[in-house]
């Protein structure tokens, strides 16, 4: 989600903005490094183009060897007026790519060590709770196509803990009505993981697969997931903010106070499994991590978690 968060600040951004067709020195620069990262990461390249060109823009077109390290901290300053702390850290990371990719082709440019991060604190993403998530499901119906559509997204996010863009990016080829599991392309790193989840998903994502195909021949989408976009038909895919849209719809619907997000379900996949006494190994390969560090942050007791299990150590003791 940060992506898309951060295109839209920049979009908002102050105005004066440089479009690539305008710079002479960093032009070509640019236009082949973005190149180089839309081979594997096609949506991330055109947020680094924005900034890219936001930085060319406060610190003049040049040739890249002759940046040093006075411009990063004009940019930097730049960002800090003008951007939150997740947009300047996210336009420094892009920055430090670009350098490195030069300085990895031994061009004479700036060094990407003398490109440092800024650090801010991560954003808390409560886990949900079983509880919450039987009251959710019990309040989607599941006999219309859009209502069946959303149970089923909401279950397998709580099944398998997939990340929200991941779920949007399952293909109707991608399921097997005697399998309960496929495989997906973890969204970081490009690796192949395998997700599995229950049978009362499964009987209703058949029921679901049954309209979806009839659909298909109306809307040629490879997407499992679509939306409806009133008078101008089906969508070829649902996108991330929809669901986090419906998934809103539905909190609201039934009552919840605490805000519930897609990311809320990785979290509680990840709460529950270790509850379940689940090894370390396997909730890393669940979540797709390559390191197990990475697991630890969706691992943590939140405040009224540790209470309760505070309270159950003392009452063992």
């Amino acid at each position: 989600m940060l992506n898309l968060r951060v295109l839209v600040y920049a979009r908002k951004g102050p105005a004066g903005f440089v479009s690539s067709g305008s710079l002479r020195n960093m032009h070509e620069k640019i236009r082949e490094y973005l190149e180089w990262k839309g081979t594997y990461a096609h949506r991330a390249s055109i947020n680094y183009k924005i900034w890219l060109n936001r930085f060319v823009e406060q610190c003049g077109d040049k040739a890249i060897e002759d940046y040093s390290s006075t411009d990063v901290v004009k940019y930097h300053r730049w960002l800090e007026v003008h951007y939150g702390s997740y947009c300047i850290q996210y336009a420094m990371i892009i920055m430090k790519n670009f350098f490195q990719f030069y300085k990895l082709r031994n061009v004479n440019c700036l060094s990407p060590e003398l490109i440092r991060l800024p650090r801010i604190h991560q954003k808390s993403h409560r886990a949900i709770t079983e509880g919450e998530y039987g009251k959710i499901i019990k309040g989607i119906p599941t006999n219309e196509f859009l209502p069946l559509r959303d149970s089923i997204m909401i279950r397998l996010m709580w099944d398998t803990g997939v990340r929200v863009s991941e779920l949007c990016d399952i293909d109707i080829s991608q399921i097997n009505e005697n399998k309960t599991s496929t495989i997906i392309s973890t969204k970081k790193n490009g690796k192949k993981r395998i997700i599995v989840w229950s049978e009362e998903t499964h009987k209703l994502l058949m029921k679901f697969m049954g309209i979806r195909m009839e659909l298909e021949k109306q809307t040629h989408a490879s997407a499992l997931f679509v939306g409806w976009k009133g008078n101008k038909g089906w969508s070829a895919r649902l996108t991330p903010r929809t669901v986090e849209r419906r998934l809103k719809h539905y909190v609201n619907l039934v009552g919840i106070k605490e805000k519930i997000t897609p990311h809320s379900f990785r979290h509680g996949w990840a709460h529950h499994r270790r509850d379940q006494n689940a090894p370390l190994a396997f909730i890393q390969r669940g979540l797709g991590h390559n390191s197990p560090v990475s697991t630890f942050i969706y691992e943590q007791y939140d405040d009224k978690e540790f209470v309760q299990n505070a309270r159950g150590y003392l009452k063992a003791a």
